[in-house]
């Protein structure tokens, strides 16, 4: 494995409680992981807090025990997967983990991720062992995580977020795929290469509140769901099939019963059963068009080729750059 280099990247978003226990963990571990050079590259998200101002100051160090920062400043808030898009895009080091800043990951576990990485693989991915939170949302992240597992068209491993360490190899095929909807661990599951599981304690926020709202864990759980399945469309075809030899089966009995049976054949009824299929067609019809929107939606959103996310300026080492 090439020790020259090891980049952390940290999404920040308004982190500004946490922040200052957040680096002194990272002071304290990312030296000893046997690397030359460290670089913390923090991708603040549109912080509206104090978060901005404080990466500024810790990316304006010095280098000490070959430990720098460095700070990139989006012009918005585009959301945790394409911060961490563009972390992965400025990243120098020869091995690049990514982790989250409330310290629910862990720095300490990255010890661990490193030393998979020593003994062969490719990619080094953390497995939640237990959640601190509540039952809700464990019931939740359960449920998306072994739908993901059972739907999708390729192996996603249940359990595991985004934090992990990659080899540059893995980065570089990463950054070569185009698309703008971006469900990084799937993305990183897809590519390939030897990965590799290790199992850790997730912990409870250090301080602040979660950023991650139940309308971003949707987008997120969404983005996921219909980026590495077709099963939506799958079950269309099939429900269609259904419905379909289902009321051609009706019919058939219906024509037989009149054929046969004649003065025994319910003339004059049947407005209910009427308007009960009318609605039920009509809402599966509703419902399909939704589900064929949203890949008609998603092929013209990638088309547009816009950025996953744009950056305002770079701050390092006492240097400040716009882009």
């Amino acid at each position: 494995m090439d020790t020259t280099c090891l980049t952390a990247i940290i999404p920040v978003f308004n982190e500004e409680e946490v922040f200052g226990d957040l680096v002194a963990r990272l002071r304290d571990v990312l030296p000893t992981l046997g690397f030359e050079r460290v670089e913390v590259l923090f991708v603040d998200d549109g912080s509206r807090d104090r978060t901005r101002e404080l990466v500024s100051e810790v990316a304006n160090q010095p280098q000490e025990n070959g430990l720098f920062f460095r700070g990139v400043f989006l012009t918005r808030n585009f959301g945790h997967q394409a911060a961490v898009s563009v972390g992965l895009a400025h990243a120098q080091g020869s091995v690049v983990c990514v982790m989250d800043a409330d310290l629910q990951d862990p720095p300490e576990v990255l010890a661990d991720l490193v030393a998979a990485l020593a003994d062969g693989a490719d990619v080094a991915f953390a497995v939640r062992r237990q959640r601190k939170e509540s039952w809700v949302k464990r019931l939740a992240y359960d449920s998306f995580y072994r739908l993901l597992f059972v739907i999708s068209s390729i192996e996603i491993p249940r359990d595991s977020g985004d934090f992990c360490c990659m080899r540059r190899n893995v980065v570089d095929a990463m950054l070569q795929l185009p698309e703008r909807n971006r469900f990084i661990r799937g993305l990183r599951a897809w590519v390939g290469f030897r990965q590799v599981g290790v199992p850790y304690e997730r912990q409870a926020r250090a301080a602040g509140e979660t950023k991650y709202s139940w309308r971003k864990l949707f987008q997120l759980a969404y983005d996921g769901l219909f980026s590495f399945s077709n099963l939506p469309v799958k079950l269309m075809q099939f429900l269609g099939f259904v419905v379909s030899i289902g009321s051609m089966a009706v019919a058939l009995f219906y024509l037989g019963w009149f054929l046969i049976r004649p003065e025994q054949f319910p003339a004059g009824t049947g407005w209910t059963t009427s308007i009960i299929s009318l609605w039920f067609l009509s809402g599966v019809q509703m419902l399909f068009l939704g589900l064929l929107g949203e890949y008609v939606f998603r092929t013209f959103d990638e088309s547009r080729r816009r950025p996953t996310a744009l950056v305002a300026r770079i701050v390092e080492q006492s240097v400040e750059s716009e882009t």
